[in-house]
């Protein structure tokens, strides 16, 4: 697996992002990468497997903890949300409520 591949397993919380976690712990932080977009389908893909059980609220808050810290990701376009996703006790916690009404907002 490679830089991209790993990052993209854990934007879509695919089922291989534990080695991915691992993989990119290999390449450390170098300058050289390729800037990979994490755009709002990206996180209705999250979000939507949120509302249906497969992450729980933890697992939501981890993963957009993980987006903000990595230089390779670009998350511009849905800074706001994931902002909301990685602080959620400054934002009103992650909840059922909360993540519906993302949605509505981003569908």
């Amino acid at each position: 697996m490679n830089r991209q591949q790993a990052l993209q397993q854990i934007i879509a919380f695919g089922e291989q992002r534990d080695t991915a976690i691992s993989t990119l712990a290999k390449f450390g932080w170098d300058p050289s990468f390729q800037v990979m977009s994490v755009d709002s389908q990206a996180l209705l893909l999250v979000l939507t497997k949120y509302m249906s059980g497969v992450i729980d609220a933890d697992d939501l808050e981890l993963w957009a903890n993980f987006i903000e810290c990595r230089d390779e990701l670009d998350y511009s376009d849905i800074e706001g949300y994931i902002y909301a996703l990685a602080d959620p006790e400054l934002m009103g916690g992650i909840s059922l409520a909360n993540i519906e009404k993302m949605l509505t907002v981003l569908c």
